[in-house]
């Protein structure tokens, strides 16, 4: 590769000899100190490399030993440039193309982040934007030094980190900090109350004297678990610590509207693109205000290397207009979307495998469809009360 470039630069010729002696030609040429490689000679002519400057030098060689010269190739940067040299919008290129080499490549083109499994990936690039980590950033103004010993002052979950530059990437490298083991504060009097009606079926007591068993109906407010203090058994008051998981029972209702409006679209979709590039973004679309209400939605066009991404790109955001139409549900079309609904308030109210559905009614009443459904949930029916607050 090195010899290679050593070559191109000055500029070297294949030479071919024909007739006479040519073996005195090239003894005479490496007694004078010609450089010559590639040599391939056959029964009526041999083949051989020399730099460019010194062709002229061997044919008073080539005369003494009786043969004829012919260059048969050119290579090199003078050839290049000679044959070149009338256009001018190459060199202007190469030039443009060497300016923009040397004010990009040092820069940062992608951010990774590795070894996060708890802190999120947008706190860590907050912190080390502020040591200098940001995409258009000159590698050499990172504050590496700065990022390893105060980086991790701001997360708690992070005991270090550091940037570890590969070319246009800064790779930020997380250590994170091992679990803390959770200590039960046991200090201050309080007892666990049952926030609903249920069924005992199992209890879990960490601290306090237990009052009910399993199978025991029991209704809200009673005290299941208690800390206070008993003055005949000497005990202390304490913290009521643990858990009484129960069956009880829940109704859910959902009413959905037999006349009601919706959103839909309207007119002509609105594009506005932004071209991207490093930090900077230039919007290509006029600054005018939408009126009205529309609904946003983002499609990127980046550049990519493997499965990076380069901040490189376009990003075009499609604005539709909505507007207000009303429309009337049939009761069937009310029914499944009160079952939508109901759905989305199990999910928010119950565990997984939590409860089951033991009934479920539905009818229109005054111009809504009204569904109720009735649940059978184990879960746990304890609530800390401190003991000042019941005295």
């Amino acid at each position: 590769m090195i010899e290679g470039l050593v070559r191109f630069i000055p500029g070297w010729v294949r030479v071919e000899a024909e007739g006479g002696y040519p073996e005195r030609l090239l003894n005479d040429l490496v007694r004078d100190g010609v450089a010559l490689w590639r040599v391939h000679r056959r029964e009526e002519w041999v083949r051989f490399s020399c730099p460019a400057a010194d062709y002229r030098h061997i044919r008073p060689f080539a005369r003494r030993a009786g043969v004829r010269m012919r260059m048969r190739h050119k290579h090199g940067l003078p050839f290049w440039w000679h044959r070149y040299r009338h256009r001018k919008g190459l060199l202007v290129g190469l030039c443009l193309y060497g300016l923009i080499l040397a004010l990009l490549a040092p820069r940062i083109w992608v951010i990774e982040v590795v070894g996060n499994q708890k802190t999120p990936t947008e706190s860590v690039l907050q912190v080390v934007e502020q040591r200098g980590v940001r995409l258009g950033a000159c590698m050499s103004d990172v504050d590496v030094k700065g990022v390893q010993n105060r980086g991790s002052d701001q997360l708690d979950t992070v005991v270090w980190m550091t940037v570890n530059p590969h070319g246009c990437v800064a790779r930020v490298e997380v250590v994170e900090r091992d679990p803390t083991p959770q200590v039960i504060d046991l200090t201050g009097a309080s007892e666990l109350v049952a926030v609903r009606d249920g069924k005992i079926l199992e209890i879990e007591s960490r601290s306090g004297q237990t009052l009910v068993k399993a199978g025991e109906a029991v209704a809200a407010g009673t005290v299941l678990i208690s800390g206070r203090g008993d003055a005949e058994t000497g005990r202390t008051p304490c913290r009521a610590y643990g858990a009484v998981w129960a069956e009880t029972r829940r109704r859910i209702t959902v009413s959905v509207p037999l006349k009601d409006s919706r959103m839909v679209a309207a007119g002509k979709p609105v594009s506005r693109p932004v071209f991207s590039f490093l930090c900077w973004d230039f919007p290509l679309y006029s600054s005018s205000p939408l009126q009205g209400e529309y609904t946003r939605k983002e499609a990127r066009h980046y550049l990519t290397v493997g499965e990076r991404e380069l901040p490189l790109g376009f990003t075009v955001t499609t604005m539709q207009r909505m507007v207000s139409e009303p429309f009337i549900r049939t009761e069937q079309e009310a029914l499944q979307e009160a079952q939508t609904r109901l759905a989305q308030q199990e999910q928010v109210l119950f565990l997984p495998d939590s409860y089951e559905k033991i009934a479920q009614t539905g009818r229109v009443k005054g111009g809504r469809y009204v569904l109720t459904a009735t649940y059978v949930c184990r879960e746990n029916i304890a609530v800390e009360v401190p003991l000042e607050s019941v005295e």
